[in-house]
């Protein structure tokens, strides 16, 4: 028996006595009356302190959202820029002890992003799926081959900037830009490069770089950017257009070479891997181009969802363990862009875009 249980029992045998004044038993009960009113009051102002320290760990306010794991939908297959970002997420999230429960991370690869986004679209808008929004959307929406319009998604935070390189194997004949570009004028087609996705932005930034060089290429789509390492690791394709962050490791090992990087200026990563990779323009091509990464879900998010959904991510990517596990690592440049703000860049672009490939003659869509 606990001192509460003790206490109540010995004044409750008290107060019924028949041999206690009646005056001296009712001053007991009042006083038994009001300790329980002030315990009652220190009960419920340790609940609500309670309450308040879990809303201030990890769960919106006045809810308690996430109540379970939240559904991660990658829609490109493990290996490539964008499973490499939602893995980290995923794990800077666990050590900062952002997420109160682990992402279920699940890749749907397929039809350039339009397999897993469409699964993803296809779950309650109740907070508990995400996906990765990119420029990708907007490609394939203008290629006409995805059955939903590329802003139909609650616009969440896009995280990081990425630049393209063109890279070779290290015994390829193609030393410099030019000897590639030289090598597919003079064979329209024939030079094999290797991208991700067969309507998406790696077609378009392909299509961007054969016009401003003046050359075709014969372009080969995977699923993702790991496959595109592979499949030239493996002499199945002259070059391939890549990610810095998904060729790093194989050219540090020397197996791979990069010709150009898209940025304005020379990337400012690892001096002993990227020193001497030139840019496109100081390679002969003028054009510097870039893409961008970040998170979306169905439409229809509750505003208290995404709020603190954007309110994780910003923990996340403000964090030391976000630059060193992904932006330093992986060579990325980070932002953080929200809600309103990320629809109309993706409005925006998605102009810009269809003017491009209306000149490429690449638009499909009516």
């Amino acid at each position: 028996m606990n001192r509460m249980d003790g206490a109540c029992g010995s004044l409750g045998d008290q107060s019924d006595s028949p041999n206690l004044p009646l005056e001296r038993s009712t001053g007991m009960k009042k006083r038994l009356v009001l300790r329980s009113v002030v315990r009652m009051a220190l009960l419920i102002g340790a609940i609500g302190m309670l309450s308040h320290a879990v809303v201030g760990s990890g769960y919106a306010a006045g809810t308690n959202y996430p109540a379970k794991p939240i559904l991660f939908v990658v829609p490109y297959a493990p290996g490539g820029g964008t499973d490499i970002m939602v893995r980290v997420i995923d794990r800077v999230g666990a050590q900062l002890k952002v997420f109160p429960r682990p992402l279920v991370i699940e890749n749907k690869s397929g039809g350039s992003g339009v397999v897993g986004k469409s699964y993803a679209k296809s779950k309650p808008a109740d907070g508990y799926t995400i996906t990765c929004a990119d420029d990708s959307s907007t490609v394939v929406d203008l290629f006409g081959n995805a059955p939903w319009p590329y802003n139909d998604f609650t616009y969440i935070a896009k995280l990081n900037r990425d630049y393209q390189m063109i890279v070779v194997r290290a015994d390829s004949p193609y030393k410099t830009l030019k000897d590639l570009v030289a090598a597919a004028k003079a064979q329209p087609k024939t030079v094999k490069i290797a991208g991700t996705g067969v309507s998406q932005i790696d077609v378009l930034h392909v299509a961007m770089f054969e016009k401003a060089s003046g050359v075709k290429f014969n372009y080969i789509g995977f699923d993702s950017g790991g496959q595109v390492i592979t499949n030239l690791l493996g002499g199945h394709v002259d070059a391939a257009i890549a990610n810095p962050g998904e060729a790093y490791e194989q050219m540090r090992a020397g197996k791979v070479r990069s010709l150009g990087v898209s940025s304005e200026k020379r990337l400012g990563f690892d001096s002993a891997v990227f020193k001497d990779v030139p840019t496109w323009k100081e390679a002969g091509v003028n054009l510097s181009l870039s893409q961008w990464r970040g998170v979306a879900g169905p439409k229809g998010m509750a505003k208290e969802q995404v709020d603190w959904l954007i309110d994780a991510l910003k923990k996340i990517t403000e964090s030391k363990e976000w630059h060193e596990q992904y932006l330093n690592k992986f060579l990325q440049v980070g932002v953080f862009v929200t809600g309103a703000d990320m629809q109309k860049e993706a409005e925006e672009e998605y102009a810009v875009y269809k003017t491009i490939m209306e000149g490429a003659g690449l638009l499909k869509k009516k």
